[in-house]
């Protein structure tokens, strides 16, 4: 289903973008200078990425190096291609092979870092709902301002339960779950720890669409960026596209950018523009994780084969 909602949203774009008026804009494009900064993203967010991953084992699961994380993180990225679970299902596993970490437990860490990650989204929202001088739709506003408190209420109702031992009516029960170690584990330090973290994180997100823009003669504000780059990243999570935002982002980024293209438009010529901005974007930075995913999948392959020989049977 996923795929199919992707390729229809696809054929939407195709169908409703001027492609002279694309072709034109990726003629005009400076890719001297988009490449470098794209090599310089992705490998930013890769050995940030890599280094958060470390510092949530260690904390809930067990001792890791560095060394050891990165080419699991690289080869996840050629799965997560296909499927997130897969990439996240291929981290634990590794931890059950080498660290002798129950599979759920190292699942129930990713489990609560992406918990982690959507607040963190909420925080850069609401940062940027306040310091975006952006003319946004009150009602869109209305809506980002809700959902992102709305995360927040979830965050205090999720500390309540597990750090203070409240329950909620019936869900008591799941405190014995393995797959939520991770928040039985979690203390309100490592909360704030790990919210900063990850909030630094995503800003890396909301810097590469600024640093990017230029190159396609668009023109952002950052404090605008901390608006629009948060929600549109959220929305990228839910599993209606299942190629890092290509799709349903790519739709919505006609309206959050509209603004960012200079001139007298017409709305038709806008959105190609933005079309061509987002397609070769994505694109680009999915190619970039392909290639370092290729490059580590070999040696990770290897040694899951080698754990799976040397560990004994169930």
């Amino acid at each position: 289903m996923p795929w199919l909602i992707t390729a229809t949203i696809g054929l939407y774009i195709g169908l409703t973008s001027d492609w002279d008026t694309v072709v034109a804009t990726l003629e005009a494009a400076d890719f001297v200078g988009f490449i470098p900064v794209v090599v310089a993203v992705v490998l930013t967010v890769f050995s940030f990425d890599t280094w958060c991953l470390v510092r949530l084992f260690r904390r809930f699961n067990a001792p890791v190096s560095y060394r050891e994380m990165l080419p699991l993180k690289g080869a996840s990225y050629l799965l997560n291609v296909i499927n997130y679970n897969a990439a996240a299902a291929g981290i634990a596993v590794f931890f059950r092979n080498r660290k002798g970490v129950p599979l759920l437990e190292a699942m129930g860490s990713m489990l609560w870092m992406n918990f982690i990650d959507i607040v963190s989204l909420a925080t850069l929202l609401l940062l940027g709902l306040a310091i975006s001088p952006a003319d946004v739709d009150p009602s869109l506003k209305t809506t980002l301002t809700t959902g992102a408190l709305s995360i927040y209420v979830i965050l205090i109702g999720s500390c309540i339960y597990w750090n203070l031992g409240f329950d909620w009516f019936f869900i008591g029960r799941l405190r014995d779950w393995r797959i939520f170690s991770g928040f039985r584990q979690a203390k309100m330090r490592d909360y704030a720890f790990f919210i900063c973290l990850r909030t630094l994180f995503v800003t890396t997100y909301v810097v590469c669409q600024w640093a990017s823009m230029p190159f396609f003669n668009l023109e952002a504000d950052l404090s605008d960026l901390f608006l629009f780059v948060p929600a549109l990243t959220f929305i990228g999570t839910i599993p209606l596209t299942t190629i890092a935002g290509l799709g349903t982002v790519q739709v919505l980024m006609r309206t959050f950018f509209y603004d960012f293209v200079p001139g007298d438009l017409s709305e038709t010529v806008v959105h190609s523009t933005i079309d061509a901005y987002s397609t070769t974007t994505i694109l680009t930075f999915i190619l970039g994780r392909i290639l370092i995913g290729a490059f580590f999948m070999r040696t990770v392959s290897r040694d899951f084969t080698k754990q799976s020989e040397m560990r004994p049977a169930d």
